[in-house]
């Protein structure tokens, strides 16, 4: 990582370091470098996921274009462009790069690009509270025969990642993490929800929770639920189980495991991509 902070281009290195003064953080080589390795493990994330739907990078995209888009800025705000409409674009800027001067999160449904973009170059927007970002590190767009739909599709799974792993990442520079809330208790999930689709959050709530009992009364009913993407939850048969004997490890005293009649026990089956994908994942 050290090898490749040394690497870091003039101007990338002159972007990083005001952020690093914007950021809150204090003003001092060593806040640098953790800004520096954070900036690093976003361009490779964003790169990962880039590859796992199949999306390419492109150095420019014209203001015209139809397709959809996902942009990654040098100060690691992530920006998702939907389809070409009548109306115009659904247009997501997630500033999550520690900046202390853009907003979090901006969604605005009828928006468009001002002009054609280019890498390095900044994104103008036609409305909405963000109207330009700093340069532009990356543009991924879906090859030219993907549909509309399934680009959309593709965007707002990446969008969902990203912005979710670009905050798990911050919190390794934001007092070492230990004082920030997990970003993924039930209380995170809703208020992200409520932001990302204009709901209140006793909306989300209750959508939430009642998606939740659906699928638990379909899995007591005895069908196979199915959860997307991730897989399917079903009952399984369990037989029954004798009595036995076994050493508890702790104490090395024998305890005995009472008799369990046959009984039915959740389980889940994962999805084959879900599958691909942790394949694909690096676990510390």
């Amino acid at each position: 990582m050290n090898d490749e902070i040394r690497e870091l281009s003039d101007t990338v290195r002159a972007h990083l370091q005001k952020i690093t003064r914007s950021s809150g953080l204090p003003d001092t080589e060593e806040s640098f470098r953790s800004m520096a390795a954070v900036w690093l493990e976003k361009k490779r994330m964003f790169e990962g996921q880039i590859r796992a739907l199949d999306m390419v990078e492109v150095d420019s995209f014209a203001r015209d274009d139809p397709r959809g888009a996902l942009l990654l800025s040098y100060s690691g705000s992530l920006i998702s462009l939907g389809t070409l409409a009548p109306a115009g674009r659904r247009v997501e800027y997630a500033s999550i790069s520690l900046r202390a001067d853009v907003p979090d999160l901006v969604i605005t449904e009828d928006s468009g690009l001002a002009e054609s973009i280019r890498m390095d170059g900044e994104a103008a927007f036609t409305s909405g509270k963000v109207r330009s970002t700093s340069s532009l590190l990356k543009i991924a767009v879906c090859p030219a025969e993907v549909g509309p739909e399934e680009q959309e599709k593709r965007i707002r799974e990446a969008t969902i990642f990203l912005t979710n792993g670009f905050v798990k990442i911050n919190r390794t520079v934001l007092s070492g993490g230990e004082d920030l809330p997990d970003q993924f208790t039930s209380q995170a999930i809703v208020a992200y929800l409520a932001r990302k689709n204009g709901l209140t959050q006793k909306q989300a709530r209750q959508i939430t929770t009642d998606y939740l009992t659906i699928i638990e009364s379909g899995v007591l009913l005895g069908e196979r639920v199915p959860l997307g993407k991730i897989g399917r939850l079903l009952l399984k048969k369990r037989g029954p189980r004798k009595a036995r004997v076994l050493v508890n490890p702790a104490t090395g005293k024998e305890m005995t495991i009472p008799a369990r009649p046959e009984e039915a026990v959740p389980k889940m089956s994962f999805s084959r991509s879900l599958k691909e994908r942790a394949r694909r994942v690096e676990l510390e």
